[in-house]
């Protein structure tokens, strides 16, 4: 027999049972470690903290109140709320109608552990691109035993923040376009103090603006973020008056003046801002008052309310009066100098209601 005929038997043996275990173990590990890293893919993308803090961040951009609600921990306990002094906030902004903020480009970055007395606690931080401008929101995630084969997680801190806004010279304001009465959602009712904040629950992350525009006073939209979590954000609005406003004020002023003030035939005037001085005699019932340059109207704020700033006038006034020593009827037709002041008070309805006064 030819000697390459056992050489190419010895080829065609097959490997060895050692060489086959080998081949085995080197396959499972591949396949196990593929496995692995298949696993710690969707553990990351789907089933880990930072998933579950992308989700929450996702439903705030897709402007999906009712989705980021359910994640569980984002709607707080009332015992967080009063540990912050805050157990009576509104929910009136948890809504989808009040996230307006435009969010994209979200992206955990960070990832750690972090031992607390109540056990482990995983921060997570979440970058985003929030109104043109890049930031980022850092969480507190728990575990919450398993769903399924899958870890299931809960917010530790609820991701909600606390807006605070006082409001001057008005009852309504707007939060990024949705209409408020701050009796509607403060704990007093209509019993509230006008000038006392009210507090609110916000998303977070999220850019908040308040405005005014009603018939009576107005302000320009100012801007808010929250970002932390329950985190208390305060603003404080003053308004200032419509054109409409100054303008039945100052109608107010002028029909009190001649209606109220020149129709009476007396030195002092019930109510109003001027009088005459004739002390020195008698006055005779001709007394007869015109007004000849109306005050002109500033409105400032007063609390709540408004009051107009003190103002000058001129009256005149023409009457006889009765010399107290020579007994001599004299007449009299004089310029009255007046300074004015008035409060303004604007009710629910649009009504004004002006109580005008002498300045001192």
């Amino acid at each position: 027999m030819p000697a390459g005929s056992d050489e190419r038997r010895r080829a065609r043996r097959p490997p060895s049972p050692a060489l086959r275990a080998i081949a085995g173990v080197v396959a499972l590990a591949m396949l196990a470690g593929a496995i692995a890293v298949g696993f710690l893919s969707l553990y990351r993308e789907f089933w880990g903290p930072s998933a579950f803090a992308e989700r929450y961040v996702r439903a705030i951009a897709d402007a999906d109140a009712q989705a980021a609600l359910a994640i569980a921990g984002v709607a707080p306990e009332f015992s967080a709320l009063e540990d912050i002094g805050r157990g009576y906030a509104s929910d009136a902004l948890l809504r989808s109608d009040a996230l307006a903020s435009t969010i994209t480009d979200v992206r955990a970055v960070a990832e750690a552990p972090l031992q607390t007395d109540e056990g482990e606690v995983t921060v997570v931080t979440v970058a985003y691109t929030i109104d043109g401008v890049r930031d980022e929101m850092v969480f507190r995630v728990e575990r919450a035993g398993m769903s399924g084969l899958v870890p299931a997680w809960r917010f530790e801190t609820s991701p909600l923040s606390v807006l605070d806004v006082t409001v001057r010279g008005s009852w309504q304001f707007a939060v990024n376009g949705f209409e408020i009465d701050k009796r509607q959602i403060a704990p007093e009712g209509v019993e509230a103090d006008p000038l006392a904040p009210v507090t609110m629950l916000t998303f977070s992350p999220g850019n908040y603006a308040i405005s005014v525009d009603t018939a009576a006073t107005e302000a320009d939209p100012r801007t808010v973020r929250s970002a932390s979590l329950l985190d208390r954000v305060a603003i404080d609005i003053q308004t200032t008056p419509t054109d409409e406003l100054t303008q039945v004020v100052e109608d107010s002023v002028t029909d009190f003046l001649e209606s109220t003030c020149t129709t009476q035939a007396v030195l002092q005037p019930q109510d109003c801002p001027f009088s005459y001085d004739a002390s020195w005699g008698i006055a005779q019932p001709d007394i007869s008052w015109t007004i000849l340059d109306y005050p002109r109207t500033a409105l400032v704020p007063d609390g709540n309310d408004w009051r107009v700033s003190p103002t000058s006038g001129r009256a005149h006034v023409t009457l006889t009066v009765q010399d107290y020593f020579t007994g001599a009827l004299v007449p009299v037709d004089e310029d009255v100098y007046f300074t004015m002041v008035a409060e303004v008070d604007v009710g629910d309805d649009g009504s004004v209601h002006i109580t005008i006064d002498r300045a001192t």
